[in-house]
């Protein structure tokens, strides 16, 4: 009974001590609804609910979206089309090189 006090004491001054450090370390235009000195407050002072506050409302992404992810990124190169077109070009003119020096012709 004691252990389990214990570890859980443990984990919410973890959780804590890093969301206050993730709001230290966050630049400001990152920050939503309160200022940077606020949310300080606001997990200090409600360990539990003021990080759980933090993690789902006072974050922003860099793109000005709430959350921890983007939601779209860079396409892979094999769904841009005009990375395939290039590939496909270059895959023809090594074809043709090499029948010309076969000495096929077009």
């Amino acid at each position: 009974m004691a252990r389990g006090i214990v570890v859980g004491i443990v984990l919410v001054v973890a959780i804590m001590l890093y969301s206050v450090f993730d709001c230290a370390a966050r630049p400001r235009d990152r920050i939503a609804a309160l200022p940077k000195w606020g949310w300080i407050l606001v997990i200090l002072l409600l360990p539990v609910i003021g990080a759980a506050l933090w993690f789902l409302i006072g974050r922003k992404r860099a793109d000005g979206g709430f959350g921890g992810r983007k939601t779209a990124g860079p396409p892979a190169p094999d769904d841009d089309p005009d990375f395939l077109q290039r590939i496909a070009d270059d895959v023809e003119q090594q074809q043709r090189r090499e029948r010309r020096e076969r000495g096929e012709f077009d």
